[in-house]
């Protein structure tokens, strides 16, 4: 009879080989016993905002769930990953407490109650006309149209702001902040295109974008791209199980490991640049 492992013994297993492997998705930060800025203990309560698009499917009830095993904590879960969320809805959500989507609109009063905020969200709205972003040809079998690092920089901006206004919402109270980037789950389809090494470099600059908004607030950025690819990126995902059926979104197992990930960043509150 064959033994199906658990995901969660699958998660500690592919932690032991990532650590071992050389590769740190991991900006900054490390375990603690103890949060040291978060109040725990029985009948403490941790708000957790989710702010992504549907690559952040599911990791809020993992994060959430990791963190009550670990802490003595009740956590209240607000997730606002949406499908195809992006930079631009929330920024303007955050700043006008307006948006067509009603669930969105009240994403700025979710916020002001966060003890801790995850975030990514796509750029497709973050477009420069003098350089517009264009990598469609990514989600099929042809190049991208433009892809540079210079096509980002609206991304960037829209990111900063984004983080900035959260930062105000939160009014100085103490904030765990955690910025991610997006995996690859279609290694295979670029092998067979020819198109990998186009839109590899297009979701490496995509992630630099990212991270570089985060960097702008001391805010600890993880790289699902780097641990769900590899340092090379050329690992694929779905063998890994990490993938959904659908070939898109990510499993329970890719959730959890995640979560690991951000168990493992600690619960420093982010102190901005001067």
């Amino acid at each position: 009879m064959t033994r199906i492992m658990s995901p969660r013994l699958m998660v500690f297993l592919l932690t032991v080989a990532f650590v071992f492997s050389g590769c740190n998705p991991l900006s900054k930060g490390s375990p603690e016993s103890q949060p040291k800025d978060l109040a725990v203990g029985e009948g403490v309560v941790w708000h957790l905002v989710v702010i992504g698009d549907s690559s952040l499917w599911g990791l809020g009830e993992a994060f959430a769930s990791q963190i009550e095993k670990n802490y003595a904590v009740k956590v209240e879960l607000d997730d606002y990953a949406l499908p195809s969320l992006s930079a631009g809805s929330v920024r303007t959500v955050l700043e006008t407490g307006k948006s067509s989507n009603f669930q969105l609109e009240k994403l700025p009063e979710a916020v002001k109650e966060a003890e801790i905020v995850i975030m990514f969200v796509n750029p497709m709205d973050s477009i420069n006309p003098e350089l517009p972003l264009n990598l469609d040809g990514c989600f099929g079998v042809s190049q991208p149209k433009e892809c540079s690092s210079n096509s980002f920089r609206n991304y960037t901006a829209d990111m900063k702001a984004i983080w900035g206004k959260i930062l105000e919402l939160r009014a100085g109270q103490p904030t765990v902040l955690r910025a991610t980037d997006i995996y690859n789950p279609l290694v295979q389809q670029w092998n067979k295109s020819g198109t990998f090494d186009a839109c590899t470099q297009c979701w490496k600059n995509m992630s630099e974008a990212a991270r570089q908004a985060a960097e702008a607030y001391n805010i600890p950025f993880i790289s699902r791209y780097d641990a769900f690819n590899g340092s090379d990126h050329r690992e694929d995902p779905v063998e890994k199980g990490f993938i959904r059926e659908d070939g898109e979104h990510p499993s329970e197992l890719a959730d959890i490991f995640t979560a690991e990930l951000l168990i493992n960043l600690g619960f420093s509150v982010v102190t901005p640049k001067e």
